[in-house]
C-alpha cells in the first residue's frame, strides 16, 4: 500500500502540500475535477504533480503507487496528487467561509525548518528538475499549514479533556511502557525454584539473566537474554502485564501462571507516557478524524466529482484512484495536458 498522503514527515511534520487557485475561480480549460464548484485544471495538476514529484524525490521515492497492467508513474503521480488537490480545494472553501487564514510568518517558519532538514539547494534542485518554482512550493505549505488549522477547526468541542484525563488514569497499561526480564519454566514448581535462587541475598540482575539462558522455555530468550521491553496493553497477555504493573523497578514477582507456563518477572524499568502527550495525540487524532469524516461527507454532498480519464474519488482512503474497468482512458490523462510530469514532453 502506497503510504497515505501524509507521508514525507519530513516535509514540515504536517500534511503535503498543494498549488491552489483562488476559489470559486473556473476557467475554461479543461478540468481533471470540479471540487465545491471550482475547477482543477489540467495546468494546475501538473504543478501539484511537479511539487509531489521533487518531494518524493527528496526520499527517493516514487509519487504515488502504479496499479496493475498499463498503468504509469505519471498516472499514478497524478491520482496521488489529484487526491490532495481535492481535500486542499474543500479546504480553501471551507476556511473562507469560516474566516481561517495562515498568517506569512508561519508559513516562512514552516519552510525554514524544512529547507534546514533537506537542504536549501537539494531542494531547489529538485523543483527545477519537475519545471516547478519555490513560489508553487510556497503555496503547497501555505495550504498544509491551512488543512491543519481547518482540521481543528472541526474537531473543537470533539474531545473532552476531562474524560482524557479519566481514561488516562484508569488505564494506566495503555500508557506504560515496561522493561523487564522473565524466566518461563512449565510448572509452579520449577517456577518456585527459579524465585528462590534470583532472590537469594546477594542476587544480581545478571544472575537472573544467566538462569533465564539456562533454565527458560521461552525461545527468544537466546537473542534477548530474558530482557522484554513492551506495553502491557499489547505486549504481555494480562495476568503477566497485571503483575509487572504491579511491581516497581527492581522488584522481582512470585511465579505467575499464564497460558504459555509459569513465569518468574523482574521489573527492570517503567515509563509512563505523560498525560500532556497522551492529550496531544487524542487532539491529532480527534482533529485527523474529523476532517476525514468531514470529506467524506462532503463527497456525498456531491461536492467531488473527478473525471473518469483520471480516476474515481475513493471515500475509504480519500484519494483518487485507478478505475481498471476502462483502459487505457481511465488512467492515462487526456491530451490536454501533455505536459504533466512523468510523460514524454520536455521538462
Amino acid at each position: 500500500m502506497h503510504p497515505p498522503r501524509r507521508l514525507v514527515p519530513l516535509v514540515l511534520g504536517t500534511s503535503l502540500l498543494l498549488l491552489t487557485a483562488a476559489c470559486g475561480h473556473v476557467t475554461t480549460e479543461h478540468a481533471a475535477a470540479v471540487v465545491a464548484g471550482t475547477d482543477v485544471t489540467d495546468a494546475e495538476l501538473a504543478v501539484t504533480a511537479g511539487v509531489f514529484e521533487s518531494l518524493f524525490g527528496l526520499q527517493h521515492s516514487a509519487c504515488g503507487q502504479t496499479d496493475g497492467a498499463g498503468d504509469t508513474a505519471a498516472a499514478a503521480c497524478n491520482r496521488y496528487s489529484l487526491g490532495a488537490m481535492i481535500q486542499f480545494r474543500l479546504v480553501q472553501d471551507y476556511a473562507s467561509k469560516n474566516s481561517i487564514t495562515v498568517a506569512d510568518a508561519d508559513v516562512q517558519k514552516a519552510i525554514d525548518g524544512f529547507e534546514a532538514q533537506v537542504g536549501k539547494g537539494t531542494l531547489a534542485a529538485l523543483l527545477t528538475t519537475n519545471d516547478v518554482t519555490h513560489d508553487d512550493f510556497t503555496q503547497l505549505v501555505r495550504l498544509s499549514l491551512l488543512e491543519n488549522q481547518v482540521a481543528r477547526d472541526l474537531a473543537t468541542g470533539k474531545v473532552d479533556v476531562g474524560q482524557l484525563r479519566t481514561a488516562y488514569q484508569q488505564n494506566p497499561a495503555q500508557y506504560a511502557t515496561l522493561t523487564v526480564d522473565r524466566i518461563l519454566v512449565k510448572t509452579k514448581a520449577e517456577a518456585e525454584n527459579v524465585y528462590r535462587q534470583v532472590t537469594r541475598p546477594g542476587a544480581t540482575r545478571a544472575d537472573f539473566l544467566k538462569l533465564a539462558k539456562q533454565v527458560s522455555i521461552d525461545g527468544s530468550v537466546a537473542q534477548n537474554s530474558g530482557a522484554l521491553p513492551a506495553t502491557p496493553a499489547t505486549g504481555f497477555v494480562k495476568p503477566f502485564a497485571n503483575a509487572a504493573l504491579a511491581m516497581k523497578p527492581g522488584q522481582i514477582s512470585r511465579p505467575v501462571h499464564t497460558r504459555f507456563g509459569w513465569h518468574v518477572i523482574h521489573l527492570v524499568d517503567e515509563q509512563i507516557t505523560p498525560f500532556v502527550q497522551v492529550r496531544d495525540q487524542a487532539l491529532k487524532q480527534a482533529q485527523a478524524n474529523a476532517f476525514s469524516d468531514w470529506v467524506r461527507q462532503r463527497d456525498q454532498a456531491g461536492a467531488i466529482d473527478v473525471d473518469p480519464s483520471f480516476g474515481r474519488f475513493d471515500p475509504t482512503t480519500l484519494q483518487v484512484v485507478r478505475i481498471t474497468s476502462t483502459d487505457p482512458s481511465a488512467t492515462v490523462p487526456p491530451s490536454a495536458s501533455p505536459n504533466l510530469p512523468g510523460s514524454p514532453s520536455p521538462s
